[in-house]
C-alpha cells in the first residue's frame, strides 16, 4: 500500500442499524460509493441475534476501503464502526498505535457502554443537559490552564477522590490539547451538572477528527500524535459522548458523583 497523503486522513466511520427497519443510517462519516448496505444490514441482524460483538475484514477489490467493519449489538440497535485508511499503513518500526487497534478499542468501549456514538439529535440534547456551571472559550494554553484550575475546584466540591479527580482533569487537558491542535485551534468548554455526575462538554468547529494527524511533523508547541490520548480519555472517564464531523467535534466527558 502507498503512503498515506497529508491531505486525505483516515475517517471514522459510523453507521446504525435498528432493529426491524431494513435500512442503516449514517451516523458520523458518509456513504461511499460501493458501501455493501444490505451486507452491512445482514451482518447486523446476524449480531443481533446472536448478541455478539463481530468483526469482519474488507479486503476484495473495490470493496469499501476499511481495515475492519465493528459490528457492536446494543439492545434493539446495532452499531457498525469503521476506519477508512485510503491506503495508508504503518511502517515496521512505527510505535504509534495501529488504525486497526484504535478501531478495536472503540468499539470495545461501544460494547461496554463506555462510549456513545452520538447523532445530531443526540447530541444537541445531551450537550445540554443538567445545569450550566461554568463555561469558557479556549484559544490558547492559557485559557487552558484556567479552564482546567476552574473545573479543579469544582471536582474538589463534589468530594470526588484525588486520584479520580486528577484522571479527570488529564482527561480533559488531553480533549482540550487535541481540539487546540487538530480542531482548528479554537473551541470551548463547559462543565454541567446532571443528577448523578459532572459532565464537560469539549467543542470546536474544526475539520472532524481524523487518525493521522501525526503525518505531518511536529509543531513547534508539542510532539506528533502517538494516538493513545482517547484511549487515556476512554480508560478512565465513566462515560463518553461523541460526535464527529466536517463541522467540528465534541465529546461529553462525564464523572460520575454518586
Amino acid at each position: 500500500m502507498a503512503e498515506q497523503a497529508a491531505d486525505s486522513a483516515a475517517s471514522l466511520q459510523v453507521f446504525r442499524y435498528t432493529a426491524g427497519d431494513d435500512t442503516v443510517r449514517v451516523i458520523i462519516g458518509e456513504v461511499e460509493a460501493g458501501l455493501p448496505l444490505d451486507d452491512l444490514a445482514a451482518h447486523a441482524v446476524e449480531a443481533l441475534k446472536s448478541e455478539t460483538f463481530m468483526c469482519f475484514a474488507v479486503s476484495q477489490s473495490g470493496d469499501f476501503v476499511a481495515d475492519e467493519l465493528c459490528f457492536v449489538p446494543q439492545g434493539e440497535r446495532c452499531e457498525i464502526l469503521s476506519i477508512r485508511t485510503n491506503g495508508w499503513e504503518r511502517h515496521h518500526g512505527d510505535h504509534r498505535r495501529s488504525l486497526v487497534e484504535i478501531l478495536n478499542n472503540l468499539a470495545a468501549a461501544v460494547a461496554c457502554g463506555k462510549l456513545r456514538i452520538l447523532d445530531e439529535t443526540e447530541l444537541l440534547q445531551d450537550a445540554r443537559a443538567g445545569t450550566e456551571l461554568l463555561h469558557f472559550a479556549i484559544d490558547d494554553s492559557a485559557s487552558l490552564t484556567t479552564a482546567r484550575e476552574a473545573v479543579d475546584i469544582m471536582l474538589q466540591e463534589s468530594a470526588i477522590d484525588d486520584l479520580t479527580r486528577q484522571r479527570t482533569i488529564l482527561c480533559i487537558s488531553e480533549a482540550v490539547t487535541n481540539m487546540l491542535l487538530h480542531g482548528g485551534g479554537q473551541g470551548s468548554m463547559t462543565l454541567r451538572r446532571l443528577d448523578d455526575r459532572l459532565r464537560v462538554v469539549v467543542a470546536d468547529d474544526g475539520p472532524g477528527m481524523n487518525f493521522l494527524n501525526w503525518i505531518g511533523p511536529p509543531t513547534k508547541k508539542g510532539q506528533a500524535s502517538m494516538g493513545y490520548g482517547f484511549k487515556i480519555i476512554l480508560d478512565y472517564l465513566d462515560a463518553v459522548g461523541l460526535r464527529t464531523g466536517q463541522t467540528g467535534t465534541t465529546l461529553l466527558l462525564d464523572r460520575k458523583t454518586d
